[in-house]
């Protein structure tokens, strides 16, 4: 094949609002360090913003890329709720 290869990877991005963003983001990102394992077919990349939490996901295929979403949205969403709650306990 001549010339540039066209790239056919899926490309999701999802923004989670949360008044305590750096606080899900330090829960989460540690995990990145398990998507080293899973191979060339996905990618996960997060980042914050003052207010957000953004999670971008890139995989070769649909299923890959639904079980991350999966995942990443579940992680965010438990991080979340035990944020809420260690913040109304100590109010």
């Amino acid at each position: 094949m001549t010339g540039a290869q066209k790239d056919e990877s899926l490309r999701l991005t999802y923004f989670i609002g949360s008044p305590h963003a750096d606080h899900v983001y330090r829960s989460i990102v540690p995990e990145l360090a398990a998507t080293d394992q899973i191979g060339e077919d996905l990618s996960v990349k997060i980042h914050k913003t003052a207010r957000k939490l953004v999670i971008c996901i890139k995989g070769a295929n649909i299923s890959s890329c639904r079980a991350a979403t999966n995942s990443w949205l579940r992680l965010a969403l438990v991080a979340s709720e035990v944020d809420e709650l260690i913040t109304e306990m100590l109010d």
